[in-house]
């Protein structure tokens, strides 16, 4: 915020302010958000809105940006793009199943992914402290 306090002291219009608030600030939130936006706890989002709050009451943004509505915007983006069979994470959904099963309240129609876990019996210390591994 100080960089933008000395910009504004220089002459920089609102116009310029946004773009260099949102080159530098918004970011940094958007930054691999759909990765680490689901962990953030509502005090943290509160957080970060009271900042963007303020920006906008400093005159450094021209529009109140909330990051609850940046979360599903990327969501969203992330979403729509691995249903692109070139995309990476495309590889990962699976198959989509006649029955619709609504997931999430998106109406996407996929099965719901069978996970069994033996990690326990595979782990290094029971496989030395059960089969003699010393």
């Amino acid at each position: 915020m100080y960089l933008l306090k000395q910009l504004t002291s220089q002459g920089l219009g609102i116009k310029q302010l946004h773009i260099v608030f949102t080159a530098l600030t918004v970011s940094l939130v958007l930054y691999a958000l759909p990765a680490w936006g689901g962990f953030l706890s509502s005090d943290l989002l509160n957080k970060i809105d009271s900042i963007l709050r303020k920006a906008h009451r400093f005159g450094y943004t021209t529009e109140v940006l909330k990051v609850t509505d940046m979360l599903q915007n990327a969501d969203n983006k992330l979403f729509l793009l691995m249903f692109q069979s070139s995309h990476c994470l495309h590889t990962l959904l699976p198959d989509v199943k006649v029955i619709n099963i609504v997931l999430c309240n998106s109406g996407t129609s996929f099965n719901l992914p069978h996970c069994s876990y033996k990690l326990y019996t595979q782990s290094f210390v029971n496989r030395c402290l059960f089969h003699d591994c010393y």
